[in-house]
């Protein structure tokens, strides 16, 4: 995931992710100062994480840890809906 610092936040939450974003199948991790989802997918998890106040990543990798694949969006729903269908593709 990217590197990001929550400097200048003036103590708001961090990014573009809250609690009510933590849907179909999608889990709220995280603290009040910075949210992020995570979701598993069988042998791969993924992860959306706040990369600017304005933007997000989302991430898939294996249980070790090991990258598969990431990519920065602009909403939180674009990254969701990037990585299922990402997940999708990779299974058919």
């Amino acid at each position: 995931m990217a590197d990001h610092t929550r400097a200048n936040s003036g103590g708001r939450p961090y990014g573009l992710i809250r609690p009510e974003d933590a849907t179909g199948g999608w889990e709220l991790a995280g603290c009040p100062e910075e949210w992020w989802l995570t979701r598993n997918f069988g042998e791969l998890d993924a992860r959306i994480k706040a990369t600017t106040p304005t933007t997000c990543s989302w991430w898939i990798g294996r249980p070790d840890g090991s990258l598969v694949r990431e990519a920065s969006v602009r909403s939180v729903d674009e990254a969701k809906s990037a990585a299922e269908a990402f997940v999708q593709d990779r299974n058919s």
